[in-house]
C-alpha cells in the first residue's frame, strides 16, 4: 500500500498541468496582456535650435525622447538618419537622449527638421518635432577703406604734446547689411568694436552696404620698446558664424612728453642729517599738482643716502635693500595723502647710494580722473621694507619748504615735516610711456602716415 502511494504523485501532478494548459488555451474567459498603445510624448530637440542659423551641412541632431524609442530625423521630408532614445544619466523614468550623426543637411538655403519618434510597441508620435533653420556657409563681404586720426583727439604743436592722452585711430570698413557684425581684432584677443554705422541702398537686385566706423587705441608702448608694428585683421561676421577678414599693417610710434616733478633746491642733501628713515611699515610722500597736459604718473626719483653699513664680501658693492614705491590720491578737500593707488614698485636691492635712484611704473598712474585726482593733484613716496634702509635724502633749504611732505609712523594720521621737502620726485607725461629724446609720433597704414609729428 505505501510503495503504490507513492507512485501515484506523479500521475495527479501531470494531470493537473494538462487542465492548466488546456484552460489557457481553450478557455475564452482568461485574456491574453495587452501592448502599450499610447504614442511616445515630450519629444524635443535641443540641437539644432529652432531658428539658428548654422555653417556646417552636416550636423548631430540631438533631443530628449521616450527611452527605447526610435528617432528618426527628416530634412526638407527626406530621411537623413535615425537613432534611439537611450536612458540618461540621472535616469528621470521615463525620458532618454538621443543623438542623431551625420545628418547631411545639403546645400545653402532654409531647411526644415521633421523629428519624428516611434516608441518600442511600434506607435508613432502624435506630432513631429518641427525646427527650422538657415543652412548658411557663405561669409559676408568685408573691405577695409581707410584709417583716420579719430575726431576727438588733438595734438598741440606749440607745446609739443597730445591734449587728449594717448594718440587713437578711427578706421573705416565695409561690409553688407545682412552681416550680425563687424570688429577690428590683433593677437588673438584684443577687440575694437565699431561706435557708428551707416546703411547705403544698393541697385535693384544688389546687396544694400554697410559702413562702419571703429575707434582704435595705441598699443602699450614702452621705453624699451617705442614703436610697434602690428598686423590688425578687419573682420566681419554674420549669425551662422562665418567669417570674412582683410588685414591692415599699422605702424605705431608715440613718444610722449614727461617731465620731473620736484620741490627740491639742492642737488644733494647738505650734510649726513639731512636723511630721513624708517622701520618696517612706515611710509613717507610727497605731494604735486602735475601740468594741465599730464595725464599720467609713469616713474619716480629717489636721492638715495648712505646707510652706513659695509658689505663684508664685498667694500664696493651698495648694502642698500629694498623698499617699496607707492602712489597716494589726496584725501578729498585736504592736503595729505588718502586712498593709496593700486601700485606697488619694489626698487630691488644693492642700488647706489648718494645718488638719484629711477623707477619706471610698468603700469603707469592715469591721473586724469578728476574725482580720484582733483586738479591733477597726487602723492608718491615710499614704505620702508626694511629698518632704517635706506636713508632718503631731504632738503632744508632755508626758506624753501614747500610744506607737501608727510610721514606715516605706521597709524594716520600723517604727520606734516615742516622743516624739510623730502627729495622723492614725480615723472609725468602726456601718453602712458614717455621717451626721452626727439619729439616723434608717427602712424602709418598701408603705406600712408596718419599722423606724423616732428
Amino acid at each position: 500500500m505505501l510503495r503504490t502511494g507513492r507512485r501515484a504523485w506523479p500521475l495527479v501532478l501531470t494531470a493537473l498541468a494538462l487542465l492548466s494548459l488546456a484552460l489557457g488555451t481553450g478557455c475564452d474567459s482568461v485574456e491574453p496582456m495587452g501592448g502599450d498603445e499610447d504614442p511616445p510624448t515630450g519629444t524635443t530637440v535641443t540641437n539644432p535650435e529652432d531658428g539658428s542659423a548654422l555653417n556646417s551641412a552636416v550636423i548631430n541632431v540631438r533631443g530628449r525622447a521616450e527611452v527605447g524609442a526610435e528617432v528618426k530625423v527628416y530634412v526638407n521630408d527626406v530621411l537623413a538618419g535615425s537613432a534611439v532614445s537611450a536612458p540618461a544619466v540621472p535616469y528621470d523614468g521615463r525620458q532618454g537622449r538621443y543623438t542623431v550623426e551625420d545628418v547631411d543637411l545639403g546645400l545653402e538655403g532654409p531647411k526644415v527638421l521633421r523629428v519624428v519618434a516611434t516608441d518600442l510597441y511600434g506607435n508613432v508620435a502624435d506630432q513631429p518635432v518641427l525646427i527650422d533653420i538657415d543652412l548658411d556657409m557663405t561669409p559676408p563681404p568685408v573691405a577695409f577703406e581707410s584709417l583716420n586720426p579719430a575726431e576727438d583727439v588733438v595734438y598741440n604743436e606749440i607745446d609739443e604734446r597730445w591734449e587728449t592722452g594717448v594718440p587713437r585711430l578711427r578706421l573705416v570698413g565695409r561690409t553688407d547689411t545682412l552681416a550680425a557684425g563687424a570688429r577690428v581684432r590683433y593677437n588673438g584677443i584684443n577687440v575694437f568694436l565699431p561706435d557708428s554705422t551707416y546703411a547705403y541702398p544698393a541697385g535693384a537686385g544688389e546687396p544694400d552696404s554697410l559702413r562702419f566706423w571703429i575707434p582704435m587705441t595705441a598699443p602699450t608702448l614702452t621705453t624699451a620698446n617705442p614703436d610697434s608694428q602690428i598686423t590688425y585683421f578687419v573682420e566681419a561676421y554674420d549669425y551662422a558664424g562665418n567669417v570674412s577678414a582683410t588685414d591692415v599693417e599699422v605702424y605705431w610710434n608715440a613718444e610722449g612728453k614727461d617731465t620731473i616733478l620736484t620741490h627740491k633746491v639742492v642737488d644733494e642733501p647738505i650734510s649726513f642729517q639731512d636723511y630721513i628713515t624708517g622701520q618696517a611699515g612706515m611710509k613717507v610722500a610727497v605731494g604735486y599738482q602735475a601740468p594741465v597736459w599730464a595725464n599720467y604718473i609713469i616713474g619716480m626719483r629717489y636721492f638715495i643716502g648712505n646707510d652706513g653699513e659695509t658689505d663684508p664680501q664685498n667694500p664696493q658693492t651698495p648694502t642698500t635693500k629694498p623698499f617699496t614705491a607707492r602712489v597716494w590720491r589726496p584725501l578729498a578737500s585736504d592736503a595729505w595723502p588718502g586712498t593709496q593707488a593700486d601700485v606697488a614698485k619694489n626698487s630691488g636691492s644693492q642700488y647706489p647710494e648718494m645718488e638719484w635712484l629711477q623707477l619706471n611704473l610698468e603700469n603707469p598712474v592715469d591721473i586724469s580722473n578728476n574725482d580720484h585726482y582733483p586738479n591733477k593733484q597726487f602723492f608718491v613716496g615710499l614704505e620702508w621694507d626694511n629698518r632704517n634702509n635706506p636713508p632718503i635724502g631731504v632738503d632744508s633749504s632755508e626758506g624753501e619748504v614747500d610744506f607737501t611732505s608727510w610721514r606715516l609712523p605706521w597709524y594716520p594720521p600723517w604727520e606734516l615735516l615742516d622743516s624739510a621737502d623730502v627729495m622723492i620726485e614725480a615723472i609725468v607725461s602726456d601718453i602712458p610711456a614717455a621717451i626721452e629724446g626727439a619729439r616723434v609720433a608717427v602712424i602709418r597704414a598701408g603705406g600712408e602716415t596718419v599722423y606724423q609729428v616732428e
